[in-house]
């Protein structure tokens, strides 16, 4: 079969078992692409890397459009082939290529730190450290891993200086009255 009659296809995984998929189909002889995003956190004063899949719960396929897909629909971990209406979803060469670019051997990429933008006057959690589970207003960025916090003490305000892996977003803060 020549390559030109192949194209790239998405196939919807089940949860958390992408690589599951990928094994078993690369047994099979399907040429698999599951990019892999390499993120560096700051945790506890130390770097860690963690791998985590780009596109949760879906995986790239090369396949012949003519051929039976009942191999992909009946393999451990996949949950179904992708249609848009009775075509199979096709994903652009151009599109893979770009991504294999990108990506080293393994098919990872790798991304240098999880940024923490906030905005001058948003309202975060602290989620651990000393003022663990306390509100605050976020001021600013005072170096690179560190951040300047409004926090509300006895009734007054009060800013502080906290390493920036210690807050995050608050989805909704009612409670929090200046």
């Amino acid at each position: 079969m020549k390559k030109e009659d192949l194209i790239w296809t998405i196939i919807y995984t089940k949860a958390k078992q992408e690589l599951r998929a990928k094994r078993n189909l690369d047994n099979q002889g399907f040429e698999v692409f599951l990019p892999i995003i390499s993120i560096e956190e700051l945790a506890d004063k130390s770097r860690k890397e963690k791998l985590e899949v780009m596109f949760p719960r879906y995986i790239f396929t090369r396949l012949n459009e003519a051929e039976d897909w009942s191999s992909i629909r009946s393999t451990k971990g996949v949950s179904n082939i992708i249609f848009f209406g009775q075509k199979i979803a096709q994903v652009p060469n151009q599109l893979i290529s770009y991504l294999k670019s990108k990506t080293d051997k393994a098919g990872v990429f790798k991304q240098k730190k999880i940024e923490r933008d906030f905005k001058r006057g948003e309202r975060i959690k602290i989620k651990k450290g000393t003022f663990q589970g306390m509100e605050a207003i976020f001021l600013s960025k005072s170096s690179k891993d560190r951040v300047r916090l409004l926090l509300k003490f006895t009734n007054q305000l009060t800013a502080a200086q906290l390493p920036a892996s210690d807050v995050g977003k608050k989805e909704i803060i009612k409670s929090f009255r200046m």
